[in-house]
């Protein structure tokens, strides 16, 4: 596996992927990313179980392949590297498989111990699922309207989340800890595919705003205890939490 990537291309994407990785996982893999290099283009995928993140980035590729490495570690060695392009080579050393980074004019050259992509979790498909398209801008202002006001008890797992309800051509977005409620209501003309009513995880909520475009549309469905999200080029899912 061989490939030469755009530091600021891909510095940007791998902070994305460390926002999903949970830092308590017990699950070593689950501190990885997976890189697949194929047709020019590296895709790039972050989970921590909960959340799935998924996207894509032009790249120039000498030998395509797959394979995971340690996320923090992998940001922390971009942060020093210069602008420019960056070369990442797989090499087996000593029975391990490590990635040689090196940048591609300069003398900074790293290398980073890889984990193969089999214990990687697969991610659920979204295929022949239901989106809908809403204005990206409406959409991050119903989710700083409401996610604020989510439970942190979690005892109450039924509040740990926000309220997603289609009403006619209305999406409802509703939030309480018990004490306050949020509660944001926008209609859509065009119309809003029909969807199981549902209560989603703040925390793919906060990262979808974060990283949203005020212009164009965002894709959503719900369906079989998953919320889609695409924009960009960008893919989230994330588990339902159940509940009423």
């Amino acid at each position: 596996m061989k490939f030469t990537f755009d530091r600021n291309s891909m510095i940007n994407e791998i902070s994305i992927a460390q926002e999903i990785i949970s830092t308590k996982s017990a699950i070593s893999i689950l501190s990885n990313v997976l890189f697949i290099a194929q047709n020019n283009t590296l895709t790039i995928k972050a989970t921590d179980i909960k959340v799935n993140f998924e996207t894509k980035i032009p790249v120039e590729i000498e030998e395509e392949g797959s394979t995971t490495v340690f996320c923090d570690k992998f940001l922390g060695i971009l942060s020093v590297l210069d602008e420019g392009e960056i070369d990442f080579e797989l090499q087996q050393k000593d029975n391990q498989t490590v990635a040689l980074i090196r940048h591609s004019t300069k003398k900074n050259k790293f290398q980073l111990k890889c984990t193969s992509q089999d214990k990687f979790p697969e991610f659920p498909i979204a295929e022949k699922v239901p989106f809908f398209e809403v204005p990206s801008k409406e959409i991050k202002k119903m989710i700083s309207q409401t996610s604020f006001a989510v439970s942190a008890d979690e005892t109450r797992y039924f509040m740990n989340g926000v309220y997603f309800e289609k009403r006619d051509n209305k999406l409802v977005l509703v939030a309480t800890d018990g004490r306050r409620l949020a509660y944001a209501s926008k209609e859509f003309p065009e119309g809003i595919a029909d969807f199981p009513a549902a209560i989603v995880h703040p925390k793919v909520l906060n990262i979808v705003a974060r990283h949203l475009s005020d212009e164009g549309n965002i894709s959503i469905a719900i369906v079989d205890k998953m919320i889609f999200f695409r924009f960009q080029n960008y893919e989230l899912s994330s588990t339902l939490i159940d509940g009423q």
